[in-house]
Order: structure tokens, then C-alpha cells, then sequence
């Protein structure tokens, strides 16, 4: 296979990662290459406080660096200075890049190619049917090279950022509309709604379970117990259907995280309401940065967050490859 023949060849080159081995130097790579986009976002690369130092017996137990398992890198004179992250999902036909790095240094040398032509060829000895993966929107050149390999761009997607002490309320003339506590017997609704309102691959790093949105005695309590706090509101209409979604997601220590759904058929209606039903509470949680995922061509969100006091920190486009097995 492609993986074998290019590491047995050259002495520098591709290989699969050694956890044990290439910790240090992939979490250099990765600060070097992603660090300051993650500060931007005001989340830190690694929630560890684990460093390029630590033993790898201590890595191995961390859930965040754990994550660098899976994948290749491309080594050149002992140093690494390319690195791809694949993950498995909860569907195994469906795989995820979660990171492509090369070295500055490295770049236009056709390296992010022979990294990716790897990870095809892992996929497909795994049983994959698919490989899906994020980039920046303005990484045309790596976009190019996604689309020429067979990828195909599912949407965008934006992160926006306020804090709790900087969001505003915006003047309200949605009259009649009411936003509530979503029923806990409507979480089938919720979730079709969801369904309907993004596609279910913009879903990162998995898609949405159907209990998604199901609050019972044993959620309620496992939220409790590991310091999070989960809230969700509805709108509905004069029918009694659901039209309308907004979510607080909290972690202690983390951003608070803030989701808006619409049914197709109501977009450009309901934002508004939603929008402010979260600003409101907002106000009454403690005063942490906030960070809303969005898709990238809602035009109305487009208006609203800015007015909200929200700053686009970034967009990333969504590429899917299907993969068929050349030797069937």
C-alpha cells in the first residue's frame, strides 16, 4: 500500500504516528501551525496542562492529546514537519481529518497530498465509505487541493464571539411570538427540526443523535454532576408545531455555547426572538466568553450577531469524499 512503500524507501518521509515517540514534536507542530487561531477563538490549543515535556505514559491518559493517535506524519531529518489527525466516528464507515499541519517551511512541496493520499488508503482498509474534514474558508489553495483529491464542499460554517459582559439585547418587534421552555415530550420535534434546519454533516465531530434533545431524569442529573448546564427553548406556532430552537450548552471553565435552529419555512422570523431569549439568560450566568457555530450563508444571523455585539472569529467549509474501493 501506498503507507508501506513510501516508509520503507526513503529514510525521511511518511510513516504512521508513535505516540511515544513523536508526542513533543507534534505538539509543537500543531501551536505553530493552529495556535493563534485557537487564541482567537479564546480557547487554548490543548485544555491540558500537559507540555511538550511530559512522559508519554501521562499523554496516554489525557483526553484532549490522546486524540493526536490516529494518523501520519512526514518526518525529514528526524524532525517532524507535517502531521494529519484521523478520527473515527460513531459511524465506522465515516472517518474525519481533523487536522492537516505542515511546517511553513514544508509547504508547496505536494507533502499535504502524499499525507491525505494516506489517509485514503487507511480508510478504505478500515471499511470507511466516507472521510469528511473542515478548513479555514480562506485556505483556497488547500480547498483546491481537497477538491482535486474527490472532495466536495458541503457548506460553511462561522464561529462567533462575544462575551457575557459585551452581548446586547436587540430591540424586539416580533409581537406574538413566544418563546418557552422546549417540552420535554417534543424532543423527537426537536430533533427532526434540527435535521431540517442544518444538514446533519455540518454536525462536528458527529452527527446529532436522535436523543439529542432528550431531557430525562438521567441526563438532568449526569449535566448536574459534571458541572454543565443544558438549557433549550421552542417556538411554536398557532398549530402547536415546532418552528424554532435555541440551546445553552456550559461547561465550568469553558465558553458558553449557543445553537439557533429554524425551520426553512420560518427562517428570517424567528432569529430574533430566539437571539434574545439566550441574550437574556446569558445575562444571569456567570461572565465567560460565548461562542455560536452557525452556518455561514444564514443572512439574517449574518445581521443579527454583529448587532448583538458578536464578532466573526472564523468560517470553515465542510468537505466530504466518498470513497469507492478500486480494487472491487
Amino acid at each position: 500500500m501506498v503507507v508501506t512503500f513510501l516508509a520503507s524507501r526513503f529514510k525521511n518521509g511518511l510513516r504512521p504516528i508513535n505516540p511515544g515517540k513523536d508526542l513533543a514534536q507534534l505538539i509543537e507542530l500543531l501551536r505553530l501551525v493552529f495556535g493563534k487561531e485557537m487564541e482567537a477563538e479564546g480557547e487554548p490549543m490543548f485544555r491540558s496542562p500537559l507540555d511538550s515535556q511530559t512522559p508519554a505514559f501521562l499523554w496516554r491518559l489525557d483526553p484532549t492529546l490522546s486524540r493526536l493517535a490516529p494518523g501520519f506524519v512526514w518526518e525529514e531529518d528526524g524532525h517532524i514537519v507535517a502531521n494529519v489527525t484521523l478520527l473515527p466516528t460513531r459511524n465506522r464507515s465515516r472517518f474525519l481529518v481533523a487536522n492537516v499541519a505542515v511546517h511553513p517551511d514544508f509547504r508547496r512541496q505536494g507533502i499535504a497530498r502524499l499525507l491525505m493520499g494516506a489517509v485514503r488508503e487507511d480508510v478504505l482498509q478500515r471499511g470507511g465509505k466516507e472521510v469528511l474534514l473542515q478548513v479555514v474558508q480562506e485556505n483556497h489553495v488547500a480547498i483546491d487541493l481537497y477538491s482535486h483529491m474527490g472532495f466536495e464542499i458541503l457548506g460553511n460554517m462561522a464561529t462567533w464571539r462575544t462575551s457575557v459582559s459585551r452581548v446586547r439585547e436587540l430591540p424586539d418587534d416580533s409581537l406574538g411570538v413566544v418563546v418557552r421552555n422546549l417540552d420535554r415530550k417534543r424532543w423527537r420535534e426537536a430533533y427532526l427540526l434540527d435535521c431540517m434546519a442544518l444538514d446533519q454533516d455540518m454536525h462536528w465531530p458527529d452527527r446529532l443523535l436522535p436523543n439529542a434533545y432528550k431531557m430525562d431524569l438521567l441526563r438532568r442529573v449526569k449535566v448536574f454532576l459534571n458541572g454543565q448546564h443544558e438549557k433549550t427553548w421552542m417556538i411554536l406556532d398557532g398549530s402547536k408545531q415546532l418552528n424554532g430552537l435555541a440551546t445553552i450548552y456550559g461547561e465550568w471553565g469553558r465558553s458558553h455555547q449557543l445553537s439557533l435552529r429554524v425551520h426553512p419555512l420560518w427562517q428570517g422570523k424567528l432569529e430574533r426572538p430566539l437571539l434574545n431569549k439566550l441574550i437574556r439568560r446569558l445575562q444571569t450566568m456567570p461572565r465567560r466568553n460565548i461562542l455560536l457555530i452557525h452556518n455561514a450563508d444564514d443572512a439574517t444571523m449574518n445581521q443579527l450577531l454583529p448587532d448583538a455585539n458578536f464578532s466573526r472569529v472564523r468560517t470553515l467549509t465542510h468537505m466530504r469524499l466518498v470513497l469507492e474501493d478500486g480494487s472491487k
